[in-house]
C-alpha cells in the first residue's frame, strides 16, 4: 500500500492505492465512522486492480473541519471531482460502500461523462426527508451540535476493548474489522480513543427529498452494480424507496448475497471477483 496526502475539497486527505502497476483504476469511498482500510481486503484479492482509496474529511488519518465548521453530505461531490481532476483522469470507476455509494451514487447521475462504471455495495442514493420533516430536522441538527461540544470520546484500556466494541456495533467478527479499526484508534495516556471528529453524528440541516433523488440517478450514464446484503441497511430502510430507484438506473445489475452491512469484509474474495467481472464484461 502506498499512502499520500491530497488536498481536496479544501481539506487534507490522505489516500491509499494499492497495486499501482495495475491498469484499472478504481476509486473507492468508504462508509460512515469507517476509513480506507474499508477496502484493504478487497484490494488483495483485486491485484489487477489499481484501487484508490481515501480518509472522507474528519475520518481516518484526513484533516478534521476548523472549528465552527460541520460535515456536510453533499460536499462529498466537491471531494470526488477534485480527486479525479487530481488524477488527471477523464472519466473514473467509482467504488463505494454505504455513504461513500451514496455520495459516489449522486456524483454518477450530476457528472455522468465523468463516471465509467458504478459499483456500491450496501448503497444506492442517499437518506431522504420529505418536505414536511424540514423543521424537525433544522431543530434535531442545532440541538444535536449543541450538545456535541462537552461530550467525550469513549477511551479503551486495550486496543482489543475499542476492537470489541466496534465489532458489537457492526454485527461483524472482530477479526475482519481490525484493519479498520486499527487505522480508526489513536493511542493516548489513558488508552485508546477514536480518530474520528465527533461532528460527524451531527445529522444535516437538510436532506435531500425523494424526488431529487429519483432525478439525479435517472440521470445516470454508467454500468451500475449495486452488491445488497440480505441482513444489511438497504434491507432493514425504506424497502419501497430503494424499489424504484433500481427501476430508475438505465443500466443496473443487482446481487443479493447472504451477509450484513460490511459484506466486503465479510465475503471479500467473492466480491473482488463479482467486482473484476462486471469491470472486464
Amino acid at each position: 500500500m502506498i499512502e499520500r496526502t491530497l488536498s481536496l475539497a479544501g481539506c487534507q486527505c490522505h489516500i491509499a492505492e494499492w497495486n499501482a502497476k495495475a491498469e484499472t483504476i478504481v476509486l473507492a469511498f468508504h462508509g460512515w465512522l469507517d476509513n480506507l482500510a474499508s477496502f484493504e481486503s478487497l484490494a488483495q484479492h483485486m491485484p489487477n486492480i489499481r484501487l484508490i482509496a481515501i480518509d472522507f474529511p474528519g475520518h481516518g488519518h484526513s484533516e478534521h473541519h476548523k472549528d465552527g465548521q460541520v460535515y456536510y453530505f453533499l460536499d462529498g461531490l466537491y471531494l470526488i471531482d477534485d480527486l479525479i481532476e487530481q488524477l488527471g483522469l477523464q472519466q473514473a470507476n467509482l467504488l463505494g460502500h454505504s455513504m461513500g455509494g451514496a455520495i459516489a451514487s449522486i456524483y454518477a447521475g450530476v457528472q455522468p461523462k465523468r463516471v465509467d462504471k458504478l459499483v456500491l455495495i450496501e448503497a444506492l442514493g442517499p437518506l431522504t426527508a420529505p418536505d414536511e420533516d424540514c423543521l424537525h430536522n433544522f431543530s434535531q441538527s442545532i440541538k444535536l451540535r449543541r450538545a456535541i461540544k462537552g461530550k467525550r470520546k469513549p477511551i479503551y484500556s486495550h486496543f482489543d476493548e475499542g476492537l470489541t466494541a466496534r465489532a458489537e456495533v457492526s454485527e461483524i467478527a472482530p477479526e475482519l474489522i481490525r484493519p479498520l479499526v486499527d487505522r480508526a484508534l489513536v493511542e493516548i495516556p489513558e488508552g485508546h480513543t477514536w480518530r474520528a471528529d465527533p461532528r460527524l453524528r451531527v445529522p444535516s440541516l437538510m436532506r435531500l427529498t425523494e424526488a431529487q433523488v429519483l432525478a439525479i440517478l435517472a440521470n445516470i450514464d454508467a454500468d451500475c452494480l449495486v452488491i445488497e446484503a440480505n441482513n444489511g441497511l438497504l434491507q432493514q430502510q425504506n424497502s419501497e424507496h430503494f424499489e424504484l430507484r433500481k427501476k430508475t438506473i438505465k443500466s443496473l445489475e443487482i446481487i443479493k448475497l447472504a451477509g450484513g452491512h460490511h459484506i466486503h469484509l465479510e465475503k471479500s474474495s467473492e466480491i473482488a471477483r463479482l467486482i473484476q467481472d462486471f469491470l472486464t464484461q
